[in-house]
């Protein structure tokens, strides 16, 4: 069984006066849960996480779910299964930069958060496509998002 790796360098561009990014370069990943490679275009816009305290602490993990919650992204998977790829995607993350066992604790703790709260927020799940701007995402932006 082949394991989940990130195929590509996230490449962004702030926004400015905003709190969105926009990919410069297309995002590649292969997700072991969807035995598939989810690629996120050029021109994506997203707030890459967004978790209250905890925003942005897993740049990488925020894109790839922000695209899978997109109505039209490819594959559509259902909410769960997009929360799924995220805890996924951050248990990557941690195992390439985590040098120590607290340090591996302490990430431990951030994904069972940020993933909990993905699974259960109302507010975002299939509301934009995938290339929604960031001024459409910002006017119909009704609470907090994860």
């Amino acid at each position: 069984m082949k394991q989940s790796i990130f195929l590509s360098r996230l490449i962004t561009e702030e926004l400015v006066g905003s709190k969105y990014a926009r990919l410069v370069e297309p995002f590649r990943y292969y997700s072991r849960i969807l035995d598939t490679v989810v690629e996120v275009p050029t021109g994506f816009v997203c707030d890459y996480e967004s978790v209250f305290i905890l925003k942005a602490t897993s740049k990488r993990s925020g894109v790839l779910h922000d695209f899978l919650c997109r109505c039209d992204s490819i594959p559509i998977v259902t909410k769960q299964v997009a929360a799924s790829v995220y805890n996924e995607s951050q248990a990557l993350r941690d195992n390439m930069v985590c040098k120590n066992k607290f340090h591996r604790g302490w990430r431990l703790v951030l994904r069972f958060v940020k993933t909990s709260v993905v699974r259960i927020a109302p507010f975002y799940f299939h509301k934009f496509k995938v290339m929604a701007t960031a001024k459409e995402l910002k006017n119909k932006s009704l609470g907090p998002r994860h």
